[in-house]
Formats: structure tokens, C-alpha cells, sequence
């Protein structure tokens, strides 16, 4: 539930600022009093046929000049060099307004439209990545302090408060309090995804990391596409905000039910708690585990502990640079930090751009959100069989491959069934090679760099979360720009995968020196497959337990 509420807050906004059609009033257009009350929201948009004929685009707000028949009829209009804006803030009745996706967004109430604000739009959007960037190293100190749980429910409020007031900001300095509490709504989604990523694999064995650490993607794309049914039912921006983020409130009540974690609880010293949630879990699980093997695994854990923090505290301190001491440790860095940035560009960038692909805005959202699902499984199924290597370069190819096609058919009229089908390909290889970026950067760096190495990777990638946004911004030149250059960087950093070494079937490396011998010995091929029951190698792990506990 809150790896969902992550994928919900990250989504929203697509639809509360979703920027409609819209077109400049005419004098040949019918004045809003025909509607008695002057309401504008009960008026439907349309271009009659003599401005579609004269081929006056949507989104622009310069009045053009009309030219009439004898009988008084319009019949053309072109812009002239004497054309003027309308001001979207001193006139918000001079524009016609689609109102058929949403019938009042944020957009409108902000004043986003036109040439001179329409560009804010997109940097309030990128707020939230700001938010995700400060949240990630946060929210990741309070729970390292602190405890999951209490990180957790910190996030959960955060992103629920601050996500709630969004909506009644208005008036003088409504605009600069959403841009504000956007930017702490970021802070509380990032938290709620990787505080929940962080218990669900810190409480379960060594063999089911991968499968959990990728399971608990799943429900957050069953997020964003609740956003696209939520959508469809309140068109208004405030109400839709409100409904989307109040109910995770609600989430809080998972502090009465859900236990620490039982690594967090042994590396903080607090044995007695981590002793009661073994026996909780063995109790909840139909299982027994012996008391002389709660106590040698928890003297062993905190063994393990402090001669961690003894290491680090004596002799000299292993720091992110050394990562780039060595050639060969410098390319695999600035690559894997590439692949990031690639991933996440590509990942943000095809969720926000779905709305422009097609004219079914509802439809190809959850589709774009929803594809993620099976590219996690797929990930799941074939990681330890073909490598991580492959498959990252193969999940990347087919992002860029098809991101490039969609952006030389955005233009064209029709093919809207190709362009969904290959949209939804490249989200696929995008969300798929999310998933196996995190696993990958864990295999390659060292255990005494390791979480400075992926923070690092982690910090490059909300760059790329942000460039992705800003992309944007170049559909002012050329409408499929945004989607075009992402593919292009998607393919680039898919060849770059193959520079990799393959870390399927290598323990991790303890030292930098461990680090860069990786692949000197491991020769598999990018086609090479290992066949077998992904069930049966998950069994193993109960085997060994079972085996245990019938010792005497």
C-alpha cells in the first residue's frame, strides 16, 4: 500500500496540471453571456472550419486578424506582425478552453498558458524531483536513526499533508505555496517508496532480495494507474488532489501492525525487540526456531556490526573518490551513473509525455502505467538466467529504439494505435531497466563504498528525472523533440551496457580492488542462458531452514 501511494504521488500532477487545447477568442466566436450566468466551464471547445482552414494552431494566444465576407461572415485569419497575446491573467475569458479531459486544471487556475507562463508548468512539475533528490538522502538519514517506521510515517504524513493543501492554494501567493508544497510532497513520495523498498527486503532472507526488492515495484505502477481511474471520475484539479492524497493518511494505522525491522533493530543494539519479532514471524509462519539459533545469528549480526563501524573508524576512510582513482573503476562509474540518468529520463519523461501521444488521455495513461507490471516479472524471470548485463543493454535498446520511432510518427495523422503499441514497448524497457539498475550498481560497487556509490547513481538519476521533465520545453521548436532525444540517449546508454562486466554468479565485492577484478575471470556471453526453475531456487532457502530446525 505505500510503495502504491509512492506511484500515486508521483503521477498526479499529470492530470492536476494537465495542459488542454486551447485557442484565442474571436470576434466571431459566441460571447460567454449566452450561457446567462457567464460561465465559462459549461461552454465546449471547438475550431469552426474557416480558423481550422486558415491552419492556426492550438496553444497559441495571439489574436489574429479576421478576415469577412460582405455578408459580415468570417472566412480566414492569419496572424501579422501586429498581433498581440492575449494576457492570460488579465483576460482568462479571451481563451476557449478543451474542457473535455479536465474540466478546471491547474494550468488554467495558475495562469500557465501561453507563450510567456507556459513553460512554468513544466518547472513546477520539476519541484517535485527537486523534492525526491532532498528526500532520498532525508528521509534515508532519519531512517538509518531513527528507525523504518518512524521514517515511514513521517514520509506518509509529509506526502499527505502537503499533497491535501496543494489544493486550496489560491489568491496572492497561492501559486508560490503550491510551487512550496509540491517540493515537500516530492520529500514524502521518495520516502514512502524507499523506506517501504528498504523494510520489504531487510525482512526476508538473503535469496529473496531480488525478488522482493523488484515484487514491491509492482503495486507502485498499481498506484499511478489508480490516478488514471481517479481522474476520470473528479475532473476538477482541487477535487482530484484531495481525493488522491487525503485517503494515505489513512496509511498510518500500518504503525500499529507493522514490525520493525529486525536489522535495524539488532545494528541499534535493541536485541530484546529483534528476539520478539523472530518469534513472531516463526509464531505467524507456523514455525519454530530455536532459541540457540536466534542467539549465535544475533551475536554473529552485531559481531559483523561493530567491526564495521570499528573499520571505519580506523585506518583511512574509503570516500567516493577513490571510485575514481583508476580508469577502469572512472568508466564503469560515469557508466553505470549514465545508465541512470538514461533510465529515469526515459521512465518520468514516457509517463508524463503519455497524454500527448493519443487522443484517449485516460486509456493510454493506465496502459503506460500498468505495462510496468509485466516488465517487472520479466525481470524477475530471466535476470538470473540471462545476466544483468543483456538484458539492461537489450531493456535500454528497445526504450530508445522505440521512443525514436514514436517521435518521427508523433506528427504524422493517424497511426494512433502504432504509436500507443510502441509507447508502451519503450515504458516497458524503461520501467524494466529501472528495476535492473538498482540491482546492478549493488553487484559492481564494493561493500566499503557501496551506499556512497549508488547515492551517487541515485543523485545523477534525479538529474535525469528532471531533464526528462524539462524536455518539455523544446516542444515549443519540435513537437516530438522530447520523445526523440530520450531515445536517442536510451540507445546510447544500451550500447554503453555492454561495456559491463556480468556479475551473475559473483559474490559481492568487499574492496575497491575486489571490485575491479570483476569479469576478469567470467567470460559469459551477452546470448548465454542458464536454465531453471525460478521456483525451485526460491525453495531452497525454506529447505535450509526446515533442515535446521529438525537438528537436535
Amino acid at each position: 500500500l505505500v510503495s502504491a501511494a509512492g506511484g500515486l504521488a508521483v503521477v498526479v500532477y499529470s492530470f492536476t496540471a494537465f495542459n488542454p487545447k486551447y485557442r484565442v477568442r474571436t470576434e466571431c466566436d459566441p460571447p460567454l453571456d449566452r450561457f446567462n450566468k457567464n460561465d465559462r466551464f459549461k461552454e465546449v471547445y471547438s475550431v469552426p472550419s474557416w480558423l481550422e482552414e486558415s491552419g492556426l494552431k492550438d496553444h497559441d494566444c495571439r489574436i489574429p486578424e479576421i478576415t469577412k465576407d460582405a455578408a459580415g461572415n468570417c472566412i480566414s485569419a492569419k496572424y501579422t506582425n501586429e498581433s498581440k497575446e492575449v494576457d492570460p491573467i488579465q483576460q482568462k475569458d479571451g481563451l476557449i478552453i478543451d474542457r473535455s479531459i479536465m474540466t478546471y486544471s491547474l494550468v488554467e487556475s495558475y495562469s500557465f498558458l501561453c507563450s510567456g507562463r507556459m513553460g512554468l508548468r513544466t518547472i513546477y512539475n520539476v519541484l517535485y524531483m527537486i523534492g525526491m533528490l532532498v528526500g532520498s538522502y532525508l528521509m534515508g538519514y532519519i531512517s538509518d536513526a531513527f528507525g523504518r517506521k518512524t521514517a515511514l510515517m513521517i514520509a506518509i504524513v509529509l506526502v499527505s499533508v502537503s499533497g491535501s493543501l496543494g489544493a486550496v492554494c489560491e489568491g496572492m501567493g497561492g501559486q508560490e505555496a503550491y510551487g512550496f508544497l509540491r517540493f515537500i510532497t516530492g520529500i514524502g513520495g521518495i520516502g514512502c517508496f524507499m523506506v517501504c523498498f528498504v523494510l520489504a527486503v531487510e525482512h526476508v532472507g538473503y535469496k529473496f532480495t531480488m525478488l522482493v526488492g523488484i515484487a514491491i515495484e509492482i503495486p507502485f505502477a498499481m498506484g499511478e494507474a489508480l490516478v488514471g481511474v481517479e481522474a476520470m471520475l473528479f475532473k476538477n484539479w482541487r477535487v482530484l488532489q484531495v481525493v488522491a492524497y487525503l485517503p494515505l493518511l489513512a496509511l498510518m494505522g500500518l504503525y500499529f501492525v507493522l514490525p520493525e525491522s529486525t536489522r535495524w533493530l539488532i545494528a541499534n543494539g535493541k536485541i530484546k525487540q529483534a528476539k520478539k519479532n523472530i518469534r513472531e514471524a516463526a509464531e505467524m509462519n507456523g514455525r519454530r526456531v530455536p532459541d540457540y539459533l536466534i542467539n549465535d545469528n544475533l551475536e554473529l549480526e552485531q559481531e559483523k556490526e561493530q567491526n564495521q563501524k570499528d573499520s571505519s573508524q580506523g585506518g583511512k576512510k574509503t570516500t567516493i573518490l577513490d571510485l575514481f582513482n583508476t580508469k577502469l573503476m572512472f568508466t564503469r562509474t560515469i557508466n553505470m551513473a549514465f545508465q541512470w540518468f538514461s533510465v529515469t529520463m526515459c521512465y518520468y519523461g514516457l509517463t508524463f509525455a503519455s497524454s500527448s501521444i493519443s487522443d484517449d488521455v485516460y486509456t493510454n495513461f493506465i496502459l503506460i502505467c500498468l505495462i510496468e507490471i509485466p516488465s517487472y516479472i520479466f525481470c524477475i524471470l530471466l535476470m538470473d538466467m540471462w545476466g544483468r548485463r543483456p538484458i539492461l543493454s537489450f531493456c535500454q535498446l528497445l526504450s530508445g529504439v522505440c521512443c525514436v520511432i514514436v517521435g518521427l510518427l508523433l506528427e504524422s495523422e493517424g497511426l494512433s494505435g502504432l504509436k500507443i503499441f510502441l509507447s508502451l514497448l519503450g515504458k516497458f524497457g524503461a520501467a524494466a531497466a529501472f528495476a535492473i539498475v538498482y540491482v546492478y550498481a549493488a553487484e559492481l560497487f564494493p561493500t566499503v563504498i557501496r551506499n556512497q556509490a549508488v547515492g551517487f547513481c541515485s543523485l545523477v538519476a534525479r538529474i535525469g528525472g528532471m531533464s526528462g521533465l524539462l524536455l518539455e520545453l523544446l516542444q515549443v521548436f519540435w513537437k516530438p523533440a522530447p520523445v526523440f532525444v530520450m531515445g536517442c540517449i536510451a540507445s546510447v546508454a544500451g550500447l554503453f551496457a555492454l561495456l559491463f562486466p556480468e556479475t551473475l554468479g559473483q559474490r559481492l565485492p568487499e574492496t575497491i580492488q575486489e571490485a575491479a577484478s570483476i569479469g576478469k575471470y567470467n567470460k559469459r556471453g551477452i546470448c548465454e542462458c542458464t536454465f531453471f526453475s525460478p521456483l525451485a531456487m526460491y525453495k531452497e532457502d525454506l529447505r535450509d531452514v526446515e533442515e535446521k530446525e529438525s537438528e537436535p
